[in-house]
């Protein structure tokens, strides 16, 4: 498991990434070793590794404070919010939708740097007012001012997709009412600042200065990749809008009981190899969904006893689709569970059909290949410069 839930806010999931640990520990080390005792000497070991593991913990609630933000204007813009997960480079808001104007895009954006500026300032002022009494909580609040305020400067740069990116979106969006094309503008100026990063990072490297030449150098590549993914995904989004899930669909599919054994199953369902998942129903009704992952769960010794019923995972549980559905809606409900089929259901415990990520994958290409859309992250064809 890459990431795990540690609470909720306002209703939103907070889920920290095992990748958030490395920055932890660097940050605090760092801190207790490199920066505390040059720029506040004088205190013991003891303390320089205590306010390392708290500045450390306040960087944690700041970029958390940036991210819920984001999340909680986007939820005021009636836009869906999963979670929050916190990872090596930071913070990511998992919003299920994108901004419906270039307004909501706005203030979606702008809300992150300057929740972050505001932190500083009010953690740089605190250091201001207990200087002369507290050495400890002074450095600590000097250090969360400038870390915060840092944040901020950093996410407002044009380097799509931070924040400063998406603000330059918006403001291309704005002006043009063309969202496809500023989004491509704005990746390219993201891409251009992750060059940027890379090349400073490795002249970083050949000056001797190798871990932040190296850690430089990683974020530019991180962005880069960011660059070209967001705008690959809102092609995506756009191919499949309007799309009506009936179209892809799957309808000749094989239904089973709930009594057959696991074993059963895999000899007279599975080894056929055409299926991956098996819809479960009884008395025509569907009742649950069955697949290769289910099986897998189930032990082999019992698997002659188990049935479908104990190992399937069951309606109440399953996320649908409906057939009139568009296909961006559905390859949002694929991607978010990591499922490779969902099951489309036209009434309660009625199966119109399956819908599989291969079919929706196959689209795409056809798309791509057809001439329709480039899917690669450059402009469609036929569209000018």
């Amino acid at each position: 498991m890459r990431a795990w839930t540690i609470g909720r806010i306002a209703g939103i999931r907070i889920r920290v990434d095992w990748t958030w640990s490395i920055i932890f520990i660097l940050i605090t080390v760092s801190l207790a070793v490199g920066y505390y005792p040059i720029v506040f000497p004088g205190l013991s070991t003891a303390v320089y590794w205590g306010l390392g593991v708290i500045s450390s913990l306040l960087l944690f609630a700041s970029v958390l404070g940036h991210e819920l933000a984001h999340s909680l204007v986007a939820s005021r813009q009636g836009l869906p919010v999963d979670s929050i997960t916190l990872f090596v480079f930071g913070g990511v808001s998992q919003i299920e939708e994108e901004p419906r104007t270039a307004g909501d895009e706005f203030r979606m954006a702008v809300v992150g740097p300057a929740t972050s500026l505001v932190l500083g300032g009010i953690f740089y002022g605190a250091f201001l007012a207990i200087r002369p009494a507290s050495g400890a909580a002074a450095a600590v609040a000097q250090y969360m001012g400038i870390i915060n305020i840092a944040l901020g400067a950093f996410n407002l740069l044009p380097g799509f997709p931070l924040d400063g990116g998406r603000v330059l979106r918006a403001i291309l969006w704005g002006a043009s009412g063309d969202l496809r094309r500023s989004t491509r503008i704005a990746s390219l100026v993201g891409q251009g600042f992750a060059f940027l990063l890379i090349f400073v990072g490795i002249a970083l490297l050949f000056s001797g200065n190798f871990i932040a030449g190296i850690w430089l150098a990683f974020i530019g590549w991180f962005l880069n990749n960011a660059a070209v993914a967001s705008y690959r995904e809102l092609i995506v989004r756009q191919t499949l809008e309007g799309v009506q899930v009936r179209r892809l669909m799957t309808t000749d599919i094989d239904r089973i009981p709930e009594g057959l054994t696991i074993e059963q199953v895999i000899d007279q369902h599975i080894l056929s190899g055409r299926q991956h998942a098996y819809p479960v129903t009884r008395d025509g009704e569907l009742v649950g969904l069955i697949c290769l992952h289910d099986i897998r769960q189930v032990p082999r010794e019992g698997r002659t006893t188990t049935t479908v019923a104990q190992a399937m995972t069951p309606y109440e549980r399953l996320r649908t689709i409906g057939p009139t559905d568009d296909l961006a809606k559905a390859i949002s409900e694929l991607g978010r569970g990591g499922y490779e089929q969902l099951p489309v259901i036209d009434a309660p415990h009625h199966l119109a059909g399956l819908l599989r990520r291969r079919d929706v994958i196959g689209y795409l290409h056809t798309q791509s290949d057809t001439g329709k859309q480039d899917l690669t992250g450059g402009p469609p064809n036929g569209e000018r410069h």
